[in-house]
């Protein structure tokens, strides 16, 4: 979660001995968390060169995020309406979560709630494996999701396109889901980009 909430640095080297002294963890274990991290995208390890947190440049975020709205945008249409009301229950159960979860400022459990939200909405889609796709982008992108949780007015606002987006779900509005989802995500790619610095977006 240090990495998910940019507690450590993008770049920064992972490095076995010190990891096993402050977790007080074996060599085997501290191993196999970073295997862990580098099959959710999170940290690279490199040949002679050790493991460290993945970072990108300004353009390689823009990037990923251009590829994260043409997948999302190929699921969204590929869903048969109208969708099982169960579903549609179940989201507005989870912003709920979300919500109460907020209120507490318990933001790891609001990261995860939040996960589920948008998992059981590209589910919805039918193809597993482009689901699959649609969460190993997410993944790469989770410092820069998380990056203005602690910012007045930026859950609730995700927390209201949630809303809009469990209504165009309900009444069969793709175009409507599509648009809400494209700037749903975009804001905080564009929040990230300028708090960090980096290229702003075209």
């Amino acid at each position: 979660m240090q990495i998910i909430f940019g507690k450590i640095a993008p770049f920064h080297r992972l490095i076995e001995d010190d990891l096993m002294a402050e977790f007080a963890a074996s060599r085997h274990r501290v191993r196999r968390a970073i295997d862990i991290l580098v099959s959710q995208a999170l940290v690279v390890r490199e040949t002679n060169k050790g493991a460290h947190v993945c970072g990108y440049s300004g353009e390689e975020i823009q990037q990923i995020y251009e590829l994260r709205d043409i997948l999302h945008t190929a699921a969204l249409r590929r869903i048969k309406f109208p969708v099982d009301p169960k579903t549609i229950a179940a989201l507005r159960t989870l912003n709920d979560a979300h919500v109460a979860a907020s209120s507490q400022g318990d933001l790891e459990k609001v990261f995860h709630i939040n996960n589920r939200f948008h998992a059981t909405i590209f589910a919805c889609c039918g193809n597993p494996v482009l689901a699959e796709a649609i969460e190993l982008q997410a993944q790469r992108t989770y410092p820069v999701r998380t990056n203005g949780f602690h910012r007045a007015g930026y859950l609730s606002l995700a927390q209201d396109e949630h809303k809009k987006m469990i209504d165009a779900l309900e009444y069969g509005n793709v175009e409507a889901l599509i648009l809400l989802c494209r700037a749903h995500i975009a804001r905080p790619m564009r929040s990230y980009l300028e708090q960090h610095g980096l290229a702003p977006c075209a």
